[in-house]
């Protein structure tokens, strides 16, 4: 028997799946160790083979043709300022590029903080300022040398920031990304004399146009690549030990992997990688069921998560925001707000209105019912209140739940301040949060062109199939599906990646473009990612490549991203006056009938190019669908809330475990399984399909 391990590392918990060659789904879970995430790692792989009936985690490691690993250390090191010491060396008169920011005050802040943009501040720095050093030096747009680098000038750069302790160097010279040979000569110096400084090189990392967007790209990956090298290194090694052939393939944020070697030299494609795998999962289980519009949502503890997949191709994001930074990153589009089962409930003193979130009370102390010492009422404590969760079976019985503190600081903290009853808070509760998660779907869908009607919504992450049934009606969405696998969602993403190289650079030409400009360029971005596939071992039928352009009309400053038909061919003149025309129909679908200026012309900003290397699919258990009446799964009877009736209602309980493919279920009804809580309203159908996913048909869908 050969094995398919997916483990994804969270802020909380590690998750792991197993898929074994008939395609069984096995399902582990284990605290995450941030002192070192690989004893988490490890410890979920042993929880999962221990269900399995293994001896443990060396007799399944031995046996794992493939081993997909996603981590947080790249987003831990942003959000703590854990990295190490880190440099930056740039062109004279360039170095407070990074601190500037462009001079934007609103980018990455809620519409609350936006509002009061005066008086924010800036984020603490990546680099501070007295570790930029600036070096004589100028090349031109088109890439001629204007004054050539002293290499004296630019080692004594380097040893003043040795001098100060530097373990990392981001080098980012202006129109390095038209000839880096300025940066290649910085770099030989540190590879030759310093060989134990970590180096990063923006025409490497980030050869797009935008001085700011370019260095604080290049910062990022200074500050966090030792961290992601020394971590993966770690857990390569750790793994290796315990018996594992194969080398681990890591996450990337645009929804490929890696193996360890290459995302150490781009470090900064780990970011927010985690959220990513979900989507991808979303989009292997739509496959499977015939489904290609979804809306994955993915509600944790901490944040509610949004993703759009249109016609199977899942919607990208060329230049996010993180941590208030823009950096170049490809990386799948996710909006995410502070919405989750941890989110705190409070009332506003100005307005004396119930609020609940952005802040969440965490894992620790967490929500008042974990009885960790918590003090804020959070929407897990309302579920809770409201009947939805089982408080002697959460986590499958592992965690006892305590509903009397949390309904004595409900009253005492919301209910009796506000006058009203601790059932109306509670409810109030629940329907705020459902309306801030619907509210963002539909600025996910609508503000982009979408009608949510014509989507199927995916709910994953623990908590989220309790709420999905009600942010989802909100919306006129019909059908819900919970994963089999909800709770470790991600994981499941990660068994069915492929190995993909994304490369891009910009190239500013008018359209129409001569087509042998557009496919000299194609031509070295599709070399470079065949070089990499055929170095990762993948033979010529086993690529995949697609290619797209950056566009925008002219004089305009945003673009879109425009893909050509797959394949490495030659580009032809009538092809790329295709592509013009896709630009102009993805215009208008994303700002409205009659939004593009056509009269204006159009111009192409950048190339990219994404390499794929396809691996085996793994197989999924199909099940028999069976007409067996549910009823020998009921666990019992609990008093539980719905909003139809205004009260509580006595309702129905399933052990999912229990039930079978064909199982079909009406409401009000709750379904609990070990690791999340699905809830069926009035008037929906649950129905258990062949893959033991969870299809919530609603309003009589």
């Amino acid at each position: 028997m050969e094995y398919v391990v997916g483990v994804d590392i969270g802020g909380t918990f590690t998750d792991c799946v197993i898929l074994d060659s008939e395609g069984t789904v096995t399902l582990g879970k284990a605290l995450s160790t941030p002192e070192d995430f690989s004893i988490g790692a490890v410890d979920a792989v042993r929880d999962a083979a221990r269900y399995m009936g293994l001896a443990g985690e060396g007799e399944l490691l031995a046996s794992t043709k493939f081993f997909f690993h996603a981590c947080t250390v790249a987003d831990n090191t942003l959000i703590t300022r854990a990295g190490p010491s880190t440099g930056l060396i740039t062109t004279k008169g360039f170095g407070d590029t990074l601190l500037h920011m462009r001079g934007r005050t609103t980018e990455g802040l809620t519409e609350t903080e936006a509002f009061h943009a005066a008086g924010q501040s800036k984020p603490d720095p990546i680099v501070r300022r007295p570790f930029i050093e600036e070096v004589s030096e100028r090349i031109d747009y088109k890439g001629s040398v204007l004054i050539r680098l002293d290499p004296a000038e630019a080692e004594q750069a380097i040893r003043n920031l040795l001098a100060k302790e530097v373990q990392s160097i981001g080098v980012c010279l202006l129109w390095a990304l038209s000839n880096d040979a300025h940066e290649q000569t910085i770099a030989k110096i540190v590879k030759e004399k310093y060989p134990s400084v970590y180096l990063t090189l923006s025409s490497e990392v980030a050869p797009f146009v935008g001085e700011y967007e370019r260095t604080a790209t290049t910062a990022f990956n200074a500050y966090i690549a030792p961290k992601i090298a020394a971590y993966l290194q770690q857990l390569g090694a750790v793994l290796k030990e315990k018996g594992l052939k194969r080398e681990p393939l890591v996450m990337q944020s645009y929804g490929g992997v890696l193996r360890i070697e290459d995302t150490c030299k781009n470090a900064v494609g780990t970011i927010e990688s985690g959220p990513v795998s979900g989507v991808i999962g979303s989009r292997f289980i739509g496959e499977r069921i015939g489904l290609s519009n979804i809306l994955a949502t993915d509600m944790g503890g901490t944040t509610f998560k949004v993703s759009v997949i249109r016609n199977g191709l899942v919607e990208k994001d060329y230049k996010p925001v993180i941590l208030r930074y823009q950096i170049y990153l490809t990386k799948i589009w996710v909006e995410s707000i502070g919405a989750g089962g941890g989110s705190i409930a409070w009332i506003d003193p100005e307005t004396g209105l119930l609020k609940v979130g952005p802040l969440g009370a965490g894992a620790y102390p967490g929500p008042v019912c974990y009885g960790h010492g918590g003090s804020e009422i959070t929407v897990s404590d309302a579920d809770l209140l409201l009947g939805y969760l089982n408080e002697n079976y959460f986590l499958g019985g592992k965690m006892p739940l305590y509903k009397e503190k949390a309904l004595r600081v409900l009253e005492e903290r919301i209910a009796r301040p506000m006058g009203m009853s601790a059932v109306e808070a509670a409810s109030g509760i629940y329907r705020i949060i459902n309306s801030h998660m619907s509210d963002l779907i539909r600025r996910a869908t609508v503000e982009r062109g979408y009608d949510p009607r014509e989507f199927t919504l995916f709910a994953f992450g623990g908590a989220a199939p309790a709420h999905a049934a009600r942010y989802a009606a909100e919306l006129g969405i019909r059908q819900v599906i919970v994963p089999l696998t909800a709770s470790v969602h991600g994981a499941t993403g990660l068994v069915s990646s492929d190995v993909v190289y994304a490369y891009g650079k910009s190239e500013h030409l008018f359209v129409p473009a001569d087509p042998r400009r557009i496919n000299s360029h194609f031509s070295a971005l599709v070399r470079k990612a065949v070089d990499h596939l055929r170095a990762a071992g993948f033979k010529e039928e086993e690529m995949s490549v697609v290619r797209s352009v950056d566009m925008r009309y002219r004089n305009q400053v945003h673009e879109l991203n425009v893909p050509l038909k797959a394949g490495i061919g030659e580009v032809s003149e009538e092809e790329m006056d295709e592509v013009y025309a896709t630009f102009d129909e993805l215009y208008e679908q994303t700002y409205g009938p009659g939004a593009g200026y056509r009269e204006a012309g159009k111009e192409i900003m950048a190339f990219r190019v994404l390499g794929t290397g396809l691996l085996e699919r793994p197989n999924l258990r199909r099940y028999p669908l069976e007409k067996r009446d549910p009823a020998s799964a009921l666990k019992g009877e609990r008093w539980v809330y719905f909003q139809e009736g205004g009260d509580f209602a006595p309702t129905q309980i399933y052990d999912f475990d229990r039930l079978t493919a064909g199982s079909d279920i009406c409401g009000p009804a709750v379904i609990e399984t070990p690791i999340t809580t699905i809830v069926v309203n009035p008037k929906d159908r649950a129905f258990v399909d062949e893959f033991l996913n969870v299809r919530l048909y609603l309003n009589g869908a």
